[in-house]
């Protein structure tokens, strides 16, 4: 296994396991997540503390249903790609949120994710309005 799909499913598992600290001490000091769209959490995150916020956000914003299942993860020495199936209740149903997570990787951490939702719409939908 590449190293850095070890240091990304590492990621993940911590992720899967409710270990937020565990999660962040993988990224680096200057770590950015880019979220494109409309929605309220589209924009730039920066730094671990962004990172704890926009986590906790998640939480509230999906009443605690939003779950990642890791479908795929591809890597090389600068960069590793999460293929990732996403999915939280909505109005008492299921909503699949999938994505692709591109990461680059930086003296053993991981520095920056741009996040890809396979359906742009249905994101921001999701999510909801811009106003926050």
């Amino acid at each position: 296994m590449h190293p850095n799909e070890a240091l990304l499913r590492g990621a993940y598992d911590a992720q899967a396991r409710g270990d937020l600290d565990g999660y962040l001490a993988l990224l680096s000091d200057d770590f950015v997540l880019h979220i494109p769209g409309e929605s309220r959490i589209a924009g730039d995150y920066r730094g671990r503390e962004e990172m704890r916020r926009h986590f906790q956000e998640i939480a509230q914003l999906s009443g605690g249903t939003f779950r990642t299942a890791i479908h795929d993860v591809l890597a090389s020495d600068e960069h590793v790609i999460g293929l990732v199936a996403a999915s939280a209740d909505h109005e008492g149903r299921r909503v699949d949120l999938h994505r692709v997570h591109v990461w680059h990787v930086r003296h053993g951490r991981l520095a920056e994710l741009w996040l890809h939702p396979t359906d742009q719409r249905a994101f921001d939908a999701y999510w909801g309005d811009v106003d926050r």
